[in-house]
Formats: C-alpha cells, structure tokens, sequence
C-alpha cells in the first residue's frame, strides 16, 4: 500500500506566515511500539501559536527539528500498527502527543498514547478532546474539590474552559464564570451558577472562592484574585504567567499552582467514553481545511473562540 503525505511545516518562529502548506512530505515510518495514523482530525489550541511565535516548551523542542510540523492533537484510523503497539489496522484513534506532528495527513505516534474510539464518537468530537479535554479533566483532578466549595474559572466557554465547565459541575461545586454578557447563557447551560461580566467589573467582588482556575492569566488574571479568599488556592494554565500571579497573591497567602496536561491515554478513553454516553458536550466552532492554516491560526491568537477550532485532513 502507498501513500501520498501532505500537510504544513515552519521553518522559522514568527507570524501566521511561516506556515506553509506542503503538498509532498516524506512519509513517517514506524517502531514496533509505533502506529502510523492517517490523521483526519487535528485540534488547534493555543500553545500551537504561541509555539509558532518561538514562546514556551513547544518551541524549544521544535527549534532543533526545522522544518517541522506543529499539532499535538490527532483523531484518524492505524494504517501501520508497530509489531508490539496492541493495535490493528483500521481502528480508529485519538492521542495527545507532545511529538507534534498533527498538521500532517500520516503521523507516527507512541502507541501507549492512543485511545479507541466509541463508535458513536465523530472524529471531529475526538479531535477536540486531546489537548482541551485532558487539561481540563487533569485539572478537576489536581483541584480536588469538595461539594459546595466556590470555584471561579476564566474564559468559560473556550476551548478547555467548556469542558472544565462541565467536568466541574459533575462535581458538585458552586462554579462562578469570568465571562462577557454575550457568552453568560452558555456559560449558564454547562453549569455554571453565576457570571462575573469582566467587561463591566473595575474591581471584583470577594467573592471567598476557594479556587480560582486561571485559564488566561495576565493582568486579567490578577485582576481576579481578590474574588478569592485569604490562603485560597489558584492554578493558572497558562505557566508562563505563574510567577506573576504568585507576586500578586503573595500578601494574601494565596498558593498560585501551575499545571501541564500530561498525554494519557486512559484519561482521553474516560473523556470520549463521557462523550459517547452524551454526559460531556464537546463544542466546535470552526472546521478549516488544513490549507487554511494560516487563517486559522489567526482566528486562534485573537482568544475569542467559543469551543474549539480544528482542521480537516
């Protein structure tokens, strides 16, 4: 069997320019603990463009591999299944890997790192999961909240923050949204009990929420922190703002945590076993075909999506 691969490379950090459509890449091969996925679906998230800008860990690990291919997110079918992967030829699959390699028609990825599908699972459902959906099931995790505790969360109905919404509410938590009024009733319906309007808020309210989960951080997150009680708890995902938020929090005792999904498959099979029992909505905004790049990446800077952002291989 032959195949034809294709897909987008950078050769150089920078803006959405430095993506560039490739019609003919070199094919990957496999190990034995290897499967070679016939990629459909890749997530867009925002360590994807800030990777591209040449910030965080993403851009130290690509910096060494020009021209390299971006994406963590994959949801496809095994082509190749590695002699000791446990796979076969036809499954259908997702994974989150750190190897990158998503924005590309075939990818090779550890077999250790792939859940099934359900069958009533779309491969645009399992595309969105990867990245958004292990951060936010890991921070419910790292959160270790009891029923009734206040937990306040920025940018609720995004990428990660949709399903937070949700895997929290599961949970039994008061669940206090930093949202604008345009996106309060969705908020709302994934569970949220109350909306902060950020738009119209010179000074928070304090609030004596236990946790604040930070999805954007910032001044808006430090903004935030006085909704939170004297010695509360903050995890900020966005790490490069940390030290920021820890300075500001300082004099209160607030203990400012960061956090990095770790790639687990077991994770990724609870979240698309929730998904194919309708008990976690996944919601997409926007499919772009891979050739879009460019302007998708753009959409994705601007930070407003409801959702998810994916591309179509």
């Amino acid at each position: 069997m032959t195949f034809e691969n294709y897909g987008v490379t950078i050769s150089a950090f920078g803006d959405e320019k430095v993506l560039q459509f490739q019609p003919h890449l070199v094919m990957p091969t496999i190990s034995e603990t290897q499967v070679l996925i016939e990629n459909h679906i890749a997530g867009l998230n925002p360590v994807d463009y800030k990777t591209r800008l040449g910030l965080g860990w993403g851009a130290e690990k690509f910096k060494q591999h020009f021209p390299a291919v971006l994406g963590f997110d994959f949801a496809g079918i095994v082509v190749q299944a590695g002699r000791k992967s446990g796979f076969q030829v036809g499954e259908r699959v997702a994974a989150l890997s750190f190897e990158g390699g998503a924005y590309s028609r075939y990818a090779q990825v550890e077999a250790n790192l792939l859940a099934r599908l359900p069958e009533n699972v779309s491969f645009e459902q399992a595309g969105a999961l990867p990245t958004a959906g292990i951060t936010a099931y890991q921070l419910v995790q790292q959160a270790q909240l009891q029923p009734k505790q206040t937990v306040l969360i920025s940018a609720p109905v995004g990428g990660v923050g949709h399903l937070l919404v949700q895997l929290l509410a599961q949970q039994g938590v008061n669940i206090v949204a930093i949202c604008s009024p345009n996106k309060a009733k969705l908020a709302h319906s994934l569970g949220a009990q109350a909306v902060l309007d950020y738009t119209n808020l010179s000074v928070f309210p304090d609030l004596q929420a236990d946790l604040f989960i930070d999805l954007v951080g910032g001044e808006a997150g430090v903004k935030a922190l006085r909704a939170v009680k004297q010695g509360g708890r903050v995890i900020c995902v966005p790490t490069i703002h940390v030290p920021l938020l820890q300075e500001a929090g300082e004099s209160r005792g607030l203990i400012v945590e960061k956090m990095l999904a770790q790639p687990n498959a077991l994770d990724l099979s609870v979240l698309l076993e929730l998904v194919s029992k309708q008990k976690l909505q996944v919601l997409i905004e926007k499919i772009y075909p891979i050739q879009d790049i460019q302007q998708a990446h753009h959409d994705l800077a601007k930070g407003k999506t409801v959702g998810k952002l994916l591309l179509t291989l």
